[in-house]
């Protein structure tokens, strides 16, 4: 009988299911197991449902920085000491059980603390005995992650700095393996060359590309109004704006490029060659989400980011500009501002370039499979 791997997440951003996704997509190509891809709020009851619409408006309405202030004040011990009542009020419920149970996996990959405090939780009661290993999606850990790190047998995390973080909060340093977030480098080898995309998206190749990810499945609009003061500032760069799944900030992109007679500024919708894309960009311009950052620092692009929707993305940051990966604004003239100093002096990039360049190979998704394997010829 194959053994049976459930990869689950919650849908807070995109960035948890876009990491699960790219996990089972590895598993199903490479491995010989019984895989299930499983949104946990799909089987929530109300309660979950709700806290789910709550995150989608702070997202869609930019509160990021009343997001910010209450992540911060719930990571410590005494804010998490009620986090199992609190995950068991929002997803426990009779057909959650079932279908956890039913699937009866023998190891859990999870890519949001609910999913890992979840089965935990049914471990405990005997339902389960499922092996745990959680992937913490973000450049920073939070005490959300950290507060059931007893009864996980692995953490997965962006580098040694999430690492030495999670060890001076008390949780054992043999379960964290610092392999980086998982990363798609099938599709990035499979990308098109620079001349196919340039030719494709009739770009001109004699100016800088800036990549801009304006997008937001859940319908946020933040990004319009620093799109607005590039388009106003005339600046002669090709600026490739992708609006992703959301269709008003697409629509609403291409008038303002229209009415400007911008034929330098791309408006695209959802689109599948982003490595292509990114293989023609000088820089990235877009929220710290950690997927996101992932694939621009395997692809060796420095970011440019504006303000995200706060908590952790506040952390992921603070990561790119410590490494001087690249660097962050906080207002739309502001990125107008630190586009014009990149044109004026070309060493702002190429600096940031270098230092991504030392930045090792992503192994992390290879690495996460060679992990399990391990784990279940222990069980």
């Amino acid at each position: 009988m194959k053994k049976r791997v459930l990869i689950a997440y919650a849908p807070y951003g995109a960035g948890h299911k876009s990491i699960a996704s790219k996990i089972y997509d590895y598993f199903e190509e490479f491995g010989d197991y019984e895989i299930k891809l499983f949104d946990v709020a799909k089987y929530s009851n109300i309660l979950g449902k709700t806290s789910i619409k709550l995150f989608e408006l702070v997202t869609k309405y930019s509160f990021h920085k009343t997001f910010s202030f209450i992540y911060d004040l719930a990571d410590n011990k005494l804010a998490s000491l009620n986090q199992m009542k609190l995950v068991k009020r929002l997803f426990d419920n009779e057909n959650l059980r079932n279908e956890i149970v039913e699937f009866n996996a023998d190891i859990v990959i999870s890519t949001h603390f609910f999913c890992e405090n979840i089965v935990s939780y049914y471990n405990k009661l005997g339902l389960t005995n499922s092996k745990l290993v959680t992937v913490i999606t973000d450049y920073a850990t939070h005490s959300y992650w950290n507060k059931d790190h007893q009864n996980q047998d692995a953490f997965i995390v962006a580098n040694e700095m999430v690492k030495n973080e999670m060890i001076k909060k008390g949780v054992d340093g043999k379960k964290i393996f610092p392999f980086g977030l998982p990363y798609d480098r099938k599709k990035m080898e499979l990308k098109a060359s620079k001349e196919e995309t340039i030719l494709k998206y009739n770009i001109d190749s004699r100016k800088k590309t800036y990549l801009f990810f304006g997008g937001g499945a859940m319908g946020s609009m933040a990004s319009y109004d620093y799109l607005k003061v590039l388009v106003k500032s005339n600046l002669p760069v090709n600026i490739i704006f992708i609006s992703g799944k959301n269709q008003k900030l697409e629509e609403r992109a291409r008038k303002l490029v229209l009415k400007m007679h911008k034929t330098n500024i791309k408006v695209l919708g959802f689109v599948k060659d982003v490595y292509s894309l990114l293989n023609i960009s000088d820089a990235v311009i877009g929220k710290p989400g950690g997927s996101t950052l992932t694939e621009c620092i395997d692809m060796k692009v420095p970011l440019i980011l504006i303000p995200g929707n706060g908590g952790p993305e506040k952390y992921n940051a603070r990561f790119i500009c410590k490494k001087k990966y690249g660097c962050k604004v906080n207002t739309p003239w502001g990125l107008s501002h630190i586009v014009k100093k990149t044109l004026n002096n070309e060493k702002i990039i190429e600096k940031w370039h270098e230092n991504l360049l030392k930045h090792a190979k992503n192994e992390s998704t290879k690495k996460i499979f060679e992990l399990v394997n391990k784990l279940l010829k222990e069980k």
